[in-house]
């Protein structure tokens, strides 16, 4: 039997509402009436990415514009952090890494996308340098979930990193200001000391854990039912499961990364909500739907108008 979850989660008119619903909080976050319009197309631009991640690689298995309708109500969810151009950029090069380097699987000889893909994190260091950290964690995905590791995909990884940097010394020589570069790399190894979140308001804390408890119950629900799933399946939603993990704990650690890191995270736990809601038939998470949204909503205002 279908309840009202299934419906909604299968409804060709789910992403459209969503759309409209993520564009009435764009306008009163005050984003068109300051004339925000790059970072209005950034998130546009995000959505569109995460309809051709779930399209190309068959996350859900049903007919369902979950992933993309989560990325979307999660990211609104946090309005502060939508107007920060850079934030923006980081995001749309996570997802461009992981819908390009899924095209990879199983492919040690794919060198080509996989320069592409970790070009994206090249550009994305560019905004936010600890992007790097992130690296070890897409080699070993790239190993061990995607299996098209070899000496030759890691030297096109390494070229796909420092792409960016070249075109940007060239840029850099003719402003006559090299040293932006020894600047920028010199953030690496700036911590704070971990945990303290006095940098964060009570708002960022609230989104935060709300983010953390989804990617929780929604990774504990793949896990118990991930043998439904394809492998090729089964290995994207590990390879996005780990970077979740890497990713929030990395929050709890260093806070005051917060806006480029919790846009990872929606990035990487809106798939992961995606297939829970889309997924799951009992009472139980039907009641929990309509929680996730209630929360989600109350939240959304409670950012907005606090």
């Amino acid at each position: 039997m279908k309840r009202l979850q299934n419906r909604i989660a299968e409804s060709r008119h789910a992403l459209s509402v969503t759309a409209i619903y993520a564009l009435a909080i764009c306008f009163a976050n005050h984003l068109v009436s300051q004339h925000l319009w790059i970072q209005m197309a950034l998130l546009g631009l995000c959505a569109l990415l995460m309809v051709q991640l779930n399209n190309a690689n068959a996350l859900i298995r049903i007919y369902s514009r979950m992933v993309s309708c989560s990325f979307l109500a999660l990211s609104v969810m946090v309005p502060f952090i939508v107007p920060n151009t850079a934030g923006g950029i980081v995001a749309a090069c996570f997802i461009g890494f992981f819908l390009i380097i899924c095209c990879a699987y199983q492919n040690p000889q794919a060198t080509g996308l996989v320069f592409y893909a970790f070009l994206c994190i090249g550009l994305a260091s560019i905004f936010y340098v600890q992007s790097l950290f992130f690296v070890p964690i897409l080699w070993f995905s790239l190993a061990v979930y995607m299996l098209a590791f070899s000496a030759r995909t890691f030297v096109a990884s390494i070229l796909g990193l420092i792409t960016p940097y070249w075109f940007g010394l060239v840029w850099l020589f003719f402003k006559g200001n090299p040293e932006w570069l020894t600047d920028h790399f010199s953030q690496l190894a700036c911590f704070s000391f971990p945990f303290d979140y006095s940098t964060l308001n009570p708002h960022a804390v609230v989104s935060f854990a709300f983010v953390a408890l989804l990617a929780i119950v929604s990774s504990i629900h793949f896990l118990n039912t991930s043998f439904l799933d394809k492998i090729r399946t089964r290995m994207i939603y590990d390879m996005l499961m780990l970077c979740d993990a890497f990713t929030l704990i990395l929050l709890l650690l260093q806070p005051q990364w917060f806006d480029p890191l919790i846009r990872i995270a929606i990035v990487c736990t809106a798939p992961l909500t995606g297939h829970f809601i889309a997924l799951t038939r009992t009472r139980f998470s039907n009641v929990m739907f309509f929680v996730i949204i209630a929360i989600t909503v109350g939240i959304t205002f409670w950012n907005l108008w606090t």
